[in-house]
């Protein structure tokens, strides 16, 4: 399946080569040689909503660095998941928040790759995944940054992302969670880790910030997440669900799934289509799946 996006900008250089070629095409007998006029070179981005089960791990490839944001379970195959893709080193990590189906696969990220900085919202937790978590980032030396609203990070020339929240996470952890929108050319992805209402509707005072084209969904479709003023202030085209299947919580919830469908967004779920690939140039995208 393949979306189009910004078509008449993007025409404006594309359709006077296709015009062009169309035209030596025609203006050529069969048997001669027929001259072809090269595309323009253009930045080639992925997203990988790497399915874990009931748990987040989101994979941003750009032509210059890598973003990786949460690692689903301990063993939850992140890790393998890279090594196939002949990764090596990631230049930002982002840890959502505390919980282990969000920062439990990160512990064997740090200790077996190259990790240029962690981004986390500073909040604590009293189980050992957490521990663990933070004594990984410890031992191996990779700088920690406490992730605020405002802070933005490069990726490659037309590609970066910005943290929309938290501003000051209070002790709910879910509603503490980093929420980052990444800017790949002119197509924008909200991640938004376990934010549930409350922090949703602290995003809504800067509304400009939300439009996406492409959504994670708050909190595995949980009905605490995904509001209708939320969701319609992000006017998501694609909405990403990351579920286990048969989990024990319900999620996707019938209300989330509702609010979705209001909006008009085309959903995917990790329980049903496995790993969700998204390939971008920055003005077209392109979805794949793998059960």
């Amino acid at each position: 399946m393949i979306r189009l996006k910004n078509i008449f900008g993007f025409n404006r250089l594309i359709l006077p080569l296709f015009f062009l070629s169309i035209a030596l095409l025609f203006s050529c007998e069969r048997d001669e040689n027929i001259i072809i006029v090269p595309s323009p070179d253009k930045d080639e981005y992925e997203i990988h909503f790497i399915d874990v089960g009931q748990g987040d791990a989101i994979l941003v490839i750009t032509p210059d660095k890598i973003l990786l944001v949460d690692g689903g379970w301990r063993n939850s195959g992140v890790e393998q998941y890279l090594n196939d893709l002949g990764i090596d080193k990631i230049d930002y990590v982002i840890g959502t928040h505390p919980h282990a189906d969000h920062i439990g696969g990160l512990i064997a990220i740090f200790n077996r790759f190259t990790v240029g900085e962690v981004l986390d919202p500073g909040v604590t937790h009293t189980t050992v995944t957490f521990h663990d978590y933070l004594t990984a980032i410890d031992a191996n030396n990779i700088p920690f940054t406490v992730g605020r609203r405002g802070m933005e990070r490069h990726l490659s020339e037309n590609a970066y992302f910005e943290i929309l929240h938290p501003a000051n996470p209070g002790s709910h952890l879910n509603n503490a969670s980093i929420v980052a929108r990444v800017t790949l050319g002119s197509i924008s992805v909200l991640l938004t880790g376990d934010a549930e209402r409350e922090a949703e509707q602290g995003m809504l005072q800067y509304p400009e910030k939300l439009p996406s084209h492409i959504l994670k969904v708050g909190h595995h479709g949980s009905r605490t997440s995904s509001t209708m003023p939320f969701l319609e202030a992000i006017q998501p085209e694609i909405s990403i669900i990351k579920c286990g299947q048969d989990n024990p919580y319900g999620h996707p919830h019938a209300q989330a799934m509702q609010n979705l469908h209001a909006v008009g967004t085309e959903i995917y779920r990790t329980d049903v289509h496995g790993h969700i690939v998204i390939t971008t140039d920055g003005t077209e995208y392109t979805i794949t799946t793998q059960k």
